[in-house]
């Protein structure tokens, strides 16, 4: 049997934090500047565990009679000996320890999904992202424009324009941050590339909605639509982020972005009625005018509208 053992020192997750081959016995496990493995913990002794290589080549684990003891994972039994398997986890004061020989059995490789799409490069190209800052640019142009009932200045044009564009670059800039930290790459075009589909995605919803409550003369369902896409492209959005800032396997990121999104919906929604319990003698008017083409649901005649206005009051008595 090859006389190796690895020794991982543990984080509380349970992410490896050191790693170390032993391969001179016997081996030493300690806070002592003379151990083989030297732990940085106050709970653990100076020299704590002791391994040794018996002449059948097996590995024994012997605790030093230390003050905090030994013990063997998960059901934290006290060990004074032990002999060690292919996997063998420990604490040794507050730290784990987990010792493994070369023939243990390691699992396969994740497959990197994200690198294998062949939609990957979308997100990574920078002719994509002109592409969609360009596209991103002409919608908000079109959107001040269509939004203004008087002449607007080219310089108040522009200026809109950037107040809501700038957004899709800071964005960008925090998730690649965000990148950096946890997937060691900071990915800023594709971070780009997904905030400038935001904004699009955000602004073509908004005008369904727009074009749906004008259509069929219901605004109250238009409400419920425009939540309902926007917690879609809220996953949407934070899917990718999260698939390209983080190290998380897909379904780990497509739950985590199906909460977030699913409460960003509850707290717009909330937000939407509890405003709406507050009295407002505004009418709900639509802010802009829509081609009369797009209109779905018959329009009332006048005669109609006088004789719904004049039973208005009676209704109201009735209610009163």
């Amino acid at each position: 049997m090859e006389s190796i053992i690895i020794a991982e020192v543990l984080e509380k997750s349970g992410k490896v934090h050191e790693r170390i081959k032993l391969t001179q016995f016997p081996a030493v496990l300690g806070r002592g500047y003379d151990s083989d493995l030297i732990m940085s913990d106050e709970f653990v002794s100076a020299h704590h565990v002791r391994i040794t290589q018996d002449d059948a080549g097996e590995f024994i684990l012997t605790d030093l009679d230390t003050e905090n003891g030994s013990y063997l994972l998960p059901k934290m039994r006290p060990v004074k000996t032990l002999t060690l398997g292919a996997d063998t986890l420990l604490r040794l004061g507050h730290t784990l320890v987990r010792l493994r020989r070369p023939d243990y059995a390691i699992a396969p490789p994740n497959i990197d999904t994200l690198a294998r799409n062949r939609f990957a490069f979308f997100f990574t190209s920078g002719v994509t992202l002109a592409f969609l800052a360009l596209l991103m640019l002409s919608m908000l142009a079109l959107n001040a424009y269509q939004s203004s009932a008087q002449q607007m200045k080219l310089s108040k044009l522009v200026l809109e324009i950037l107040e809501i564009a700038a957004l899709a670059p800071v964005w960008a800039g925090l998730w690649a941050i965000l990148s950096r930290v946890f997937a060691h790459h900071a990915a800023y075009i594709s971070h780009a590339v997904i905030a400038c589909l935001a904004i699009i995605g955000f602004f073509i919803t908004d005008t369904l909605v727009e074009y749906y409550a004008f259509g069929f003369s219901a605004q109250m369902s238009a409400d419920i639509l425009f939540h309902l896409l926007f917690g879609l492209l809220a996953f949407a959005v934070l899917y990718g982020h999260l698939r390209f800032a983080t190290l998380l396997v897909p379904k780990q990121a497509g739950i985590v972005a199906f909460a977030t999104a699913a409460a960003l919906v509850a707290l717009s929604g909330f937000t939407t009625y509890v405003q709406g319990l507050d009295f407002n003698d505004t009418l709900p008017y639509p802010p802009e005018l829509k081609p009369s083409q797009f209109r779905v649901v018959a329009e009332k005649s006048l005669d109609d509208f006088i004789r719904a206005a004049e039973k208005l009051p009676r209704d109201l008595q009735q209610h009163d």
